[in-house]
């Protein structure tokens, strides 16, 4: 069967696909890897669209995890479009797609899945969790309220309550934590360092280790390990257990560093000031004004929290390693900022809620935030590609 042609990005075709939002990005799970949500309920009237048109769309190339709200929806595709979509993905797409958490789907469409695994892939079905609520949703991936629909919450809630919640994946660290998920302040207090100079320990050890082993490793940050790996390797360095990292694949180091970073209390580059450096051009056509603007707000921004400066120094000065290695390990500045920013950039933590809260009545809510997600990510990858490409200039001179 012939793959779907892709379109060109400046096709009215491809243009208004792309304004249907049926896919977005919202965030990252609990392993660093970006969500992919596909919401069903914002598929086209097939009488006005080609439904196969939709294959085309843009899918992330590093390892992730998609979301599908399968209900409510207004239109849905029959069975052979499914079976036709399912076949005419690439197979990196695939390969990369790490776990496909299904929504709200009905028994109807479930057979369909069944027999497009049993028929096409049966390895996928291990990737495959069918969930019925929200709440049993939450209790596997870390997907924030903001980026669900409000259809699907008031589909939700109109459906019996139940109290089989499943947890496909558990997540909880130990308390209290040695290492992930605790303040610079806190962490330099456990290892009694005094100094506005200091690096955890166990990050110096986890970065040793990518530097002696991961340097010439292609896709390097890219590829996720074994959830199951990761997390025992996590938990130990929580509990203080010694930890060899030469027993495990170099993709578990590389995981650690984006999880550790992305679990900091405080975000590494607060998203308040990302937005305050303004939109910049690509690192190579930034003046040396513009450089040197960025690196007087850098300083005034960090002069009370000195750590998280000496902090983002290190890892910004070791991507900056990584990318003089990109003619092997295929990570350029951009590559890296890519995976990065993600994890780098975001808003001061709030209090999260026991529940799925219902966002404002908009219906478009959820599209607004993932826009709003998307165009933070876009600026804020422009910001962490400079600080990679121009290291020397903003934190050494």
């Amino acid at each position: 069967m012939s793959k779907v042609v892709p379109l060109a990005s400046n096709s009215p075709e491809y243009k208004g696909i792309s304004a249907l939002n049926i896919f977005y990005e919202a965030g990252l799970d609990s392993d660093s890897r970006p969500i992919l949500v596909m919401c069903a309920d914002n598929l086209p009237d097939p009488d006005i669209y080609e439904y196969d048109l939709i294959l085309s769309d843009e899918f992330v190339e590093n390892d992730y995890v998609m979301v599908f709200f399968s209900s409510p929806a207004r239109y849905r595709p029959g069975w052979r479009w499914l079976l036709r979509a399912y076949r005419s993905l690439d197979r990196k797409y695939k390969k990369n797609l790490k776990a496909l958490y299904v929504v709200h789907l009905s028994k109807g469409y479930r057979l369909v899945f069944d027999l497009a695994n049993k028929i096409v892939s049966p390895k996928f079905a291990r990737k495959l969790h069918y969930i019925q609520s929200l709440e049993e949703l939450k209790a596997n991936i870390s997907l924030a309220p903001q980026f669900i629909p409000q259809r699907v919450v008031d589909y939700d809630q109109q459906l019996p309550i139940t109290t089989n919640v499943t947890t496909i994946q558990k997540s909880k660290r130990p308390l209290p934590s040695l290492a992930f998920g605790r303040k610079l302040e806190e962490l330099a207090d456990l290892e009694g360092n005094t100094s506005t100079q200091y690096i955890p320990t166990f990050v110096i050890q986890i970065v040793d280790h990518l530097r002696e082993k991961g340097l010439d490793k292609e896709g390097i940050f890219r590829k996720s390990p074994s959830s199951d790996e990761l997390r025992f390797v996590k938990n130990n360095f929580n509990n203080g257990v010694k930890v060899d990292l030469d027993e495990y694949d170099i993709d578990v180091s590389a995981a650690l560093l984006k999880v550790f970073i992305r679990e900091l209390p405080s975000p590494l580059i607060n998203l308040e000031f990302s937005k305050s450096i303004g939109s910049l051009p690509d690192a190579n056509d930034c003046s040396d004004e513009l450089i040197k603007d960025v690196k007087r707000k850098l300083n005034e921004h960090y002069q009370r929290i000195p750590n998280y400066y000496t902090l983002l120094s290190y890892i910004c000065r070791f991507l900056k390693e990584v990318s003089e290695h990109a003619h092997k390990n295929k990570m350029d500045t951009h590559n890296l900022a890519v995976v990065f920013t993600p994890n780098m950039i975001r808003a001061e933590e709030v209090s999260p809620t026991d529940t799925y809260m219902a966002v404002p009545d908009n219906n478009q809510a959820a599209l607004t935030d993932a826009a709003a997600y998307l165009k933070m990510m876009n600026r804020g990858m422009s910001l962490v590609q400079v600080l990679i490409t121009k290291y020397e200039q903003i934190f050494e001179q």
